[in-house]
């Protein structure tokens, strides 16, 4: 809505982890879903970005469980950072969408790009959130299953 209504350029977060262009277009159906029709990237940090998504989802499990290597996650989200902070200055205000899970991520982002962030936290009930991942995923029992993991 920030991008539809106000302005903003819309800026996807799961494409840095998929190495697709982040900007998706905003007259689409449902922008986050939208990223598999996004362009891969190429060129400079992309190897470092393939580094630190691989040891983010090694660690990944190990998050759900609630023991994890919380440095793993700093590098990854921080060069998710150097990026935003990239394109903030070359492009201009972003409505970035992506999934940050702690409060101690939360401040590590907003230690990076400013104290003028602003985060929408989604708090729902888990019913409410097995229904909307239902739907945007088409019923898929491992999303829903990796979402309750989350949810708990």
């Amino acid at each position: 809505l920030l991008a539809r209504n106000h302005g903003y350029v819309y800026y996807e977060g799961d494409c840095f982890g998929g190495f697709k262009n982040p900007y998706i277009p905003v007259d689409v159906e449902d922008p986050s879903l939208a990223q598999v029709n996004q362009r891969p990237l190429k060129g400079e940090g992309l190897e470092k970005r393939k580094e630190a998504l691989g040891k983010f989802m090694k660690e990944f499990n190990s998050f759900r469980k609630g023991d994890y290597d919380k440095a793993v996650f700093e590098e990854y989200y921080g060069l998710m950072c150097d990026d935003i902070k990239r394109e903030r200055g070359r492009i201009g205000e972003l409505a970035i969408a992506t999934a940050i899970m702690t409060r101690d991520l939360r401040d590590l982002i907003r230690s990076k790009l400013g104290p003028d962030l602003v985060f929408v936290v989604l708090d729902m009930e888990l019913e409410d959130q097995v229904e909307r991942i239902s739907k945007r995923h088409q019923g898929d029992e491992r999303v829903i299953n990796i979402m309750k993991q989350m949810h708990a």
